[in-house]
């Protein structure tokens, strides 16, 4: 069995603020000897760009995976809307808002998607049917957040479309999504058991005659900025006895030296819901007193990180008549972290983000996609070792700085869907997002 990832690149740009010990690319840490003596990941550039790497068992062992996700042909990229959702089903891939995921090396092109386009579009508007609100609510959080996009593109797409903008896509428009991809747009990486050098030869058989890159563009750099826009977006329905709500903050992209502040951020702010069975007894602050007053019945953090920028927030369901109490309680802990925390809380939040690290490459398809990802968006693939050194290095300093900059008195976006009638309006919430000192 051979699965397969391919990557196409997204473009991004680097903050011009540089947090004090999340810059440097490699810093010193004490880590266990299975991680600072892992296998490191062997890469290999086709002469188009195309950017194919692999981390096979040395026993040669096991079952053989490659993930193949492209880049820049998510929806942020869709003009119709959904029509690269379209394009991922007809390649039996997985769609972003920036980036397609595929389960083995095949051929970059539309045909399966175009000749069988009213079967594809049928398919995807019965699943547009059934969403649940909390993938609708992500929808109408972006489309808030990001109302006016750079020139032909916005985060403010639907991941999937609309009915109505499925309705419309033609086969032209799915085929025009695959006009600007190259080498260096495309990502091969292969886990598991397997040989490099075989897995070089299929991706140049399959990807070799893509162009290179037009121009000299890094990853790290993007020509224009998404523009995030304070505002909110709420459905209200009254006949409903529970919300869904998502608030997020302008976050960080992939490369903004933030992105890991946030990250022992969300850590710190925790998640709970009422069916792990752990009540009040949960780590974090905050899913303490969401848990012991009874505010909601699952509340997660949102750290949603892009080529040029993030969202960072969080996400509840809650009881209609519950929604002032549940933002009287979120907010002050949002904004505490731009004041710092108890040393307790920030060694348990450090120890926390390790563990969800090394969790999200437990597996060879797991593996695979991190891997994938990394290249993708930062141009190269960090090992274990470093960022468990990077996360032993970050400082109070560091996520209060961080804090500062999304959270204290700054804009948000909110969406929200339900039964929404106690839920604070925006100024009020806006107040919320700064402490009173003298």
């Amino acid at each position: 069995l051979t699965m397969t990832m391919l990557l196409v690149r997204p473009v991004v740009r680097t903050s011009a603020r540089r947090m004090s010990t999340v810059a440097a690319s490699t810093v010193s840490s004490d880590v266990q000897s299975y991680i600072s003596e892992a296998p490191a990941a062997t890469v290999s550039t086709l002469g188009n760009g195309v950017t194919v790497a692999s981390l096979y068992n040395a026993d040669g062992s096991g079952s053989g995976y490659t993930t193949v996700r492209l880049s820049g042909v998510g929806s942020r990229f869709d003009s119709v809307g959904g029509e690269a959702a379209i394009l991922a089903s007809s390649m039996g891939g997985v769609v972003g808002r920036e980036h397609i995921s595929l389960s083995s090396i095949s051929s970059l092109s539309a045909d399966a998607a175009t000749s069988n386009l009213d079967a594809l579009k049928g398919n995807l508007s019965c699943k547009l049917a059934g969403l649940s609100y909390e993938s609708q609510m992500m929808d109408h959080l972006h489309s808030t957040a990001y109302q006016n996009g750079p020139t032909g593109n916005s985060l403010g797409n639907a991941l999937e479309g609309s009915a109505e903008s499925v309705a419309s896509v033609s086969a032209d428009d799915v085929a025009s999504l695959l006009g600007g991809v190259n080498g260096t747009n495309v990502v091969v990486v292969g886990t598991g058991n397997g040989s490099h050098e075989k897995l070089v030869a299929e991706a140049e058989k399959a990807y070799g005659s893509l162009s290179g890159a037009s121009g000299s563009k890094a990853v790290g750099s993007v020509a224009d900025k998404s523009a995030f826009i304070g505002s909110d977006v709420r459905i209200r329905y009254d006949s409903h006895n529970t919300a869904t709500i998502a608030l997020g903050f302008e976050g960080a992209s992939w490369t903004d030296p933030k992105a890991m502040p946030l990250a022992l951020m969300s850590t710190l702010l925790g998640s709970f819901s009422k069916s792990d069975g752990l009540g009040k007894n949960v780590a974090a602050a905050m899913c303490q007193e969401v848990a012991d007053h009874e505010l909601a019945s699952s509340i997660s953090v949102l750290n949603l990180s892009y080529s040029d920028t993030g969202l960072f927030g969080m996400v509840a369901t809650a009881p209609d008549n519950k929604l002032d109490d549940l933002l009287w309680y979120v907010m002050p802990n949002f904004v505490r972290l731009a004041h710092g925390v108890s040393d307790e809380e920030f060694t348990r939040a450090k120890v926390t983000l390790k563990t969800q690290i090394l969790a999200s490459f437990d597996g060879d398809v797991a593996a695979g996609e991190q891997m994938a990802q990394q290249i993708g968006t930062v141009g190269r693939v960090v090992s274990l070792t470093e960022m468990m050194a990077k996360v032993d290095a970050l400082t109070m300093d560091d996520v209060k700085a961080a804090a500062g900059d999304v959270i204290n008195d700054q804009d948000h976006a909110l969406a929200a869907i339900g039964g929404i009638h106690e839920l604070p309006d925006y100024n009020w919430i806006r107040r919320h997002s700064y402490m009173l000192r003298y």
